[in-house]
């Protein structure tokens, strides 16, 4: 993308293509808008795992209760966190939820409440 801008600005500096160098320039502006907004929930759940990584509330094994959900965690991925409540299910929780609500953590005896 980078590249198609940088070529688009060079090929700018020419007057008979300067027309289809801001077209472009528009339409990649109006894409990368677009993208933006569609993404917005999947980047604020990478983001929200980042955190989770960083911080470290809860850790794989851990027993927690989020809401109505309660089990230990056996996984965390970037987007999602999976627990298993015991019952051979799995509830699987957007990290940005976690992040935005307070997780109990039996575990270690601590409420873990993240701000971003």
């Amino acid at each position: 993308m980078v590249l198609v801008i940088v070529g688009m600005i060079a090929l700018g500096q020419f007057t008979d293509l300067e027309r289809l160098a801001t077209g472009v320039l528009a339409s990649s502006a109006v894409i990368a808008l677009i993208v933006g907004f569609a993404a917005q929930h999947t980047l604020g759940n990478m983001v929200a795992g980042v955190q989770i990584g960083v911080s470290q509330p809860f850790r794989i094994g851990d027993k927690v209760t989020f809401e109505e959900a309660e089990g230990r965690v056996t996984d965390i991925s970037l987007s999602y966190t999976y627990i298993d409540p015991g019952d051979g299910s799995s509830v699987v929780i957007p990290n940005q939820l976690l992040v935005d609500g307070i997780v109990h953590n039996h575990s270690t005896g601590e409420t873990a409440e993240l701000t971003p």
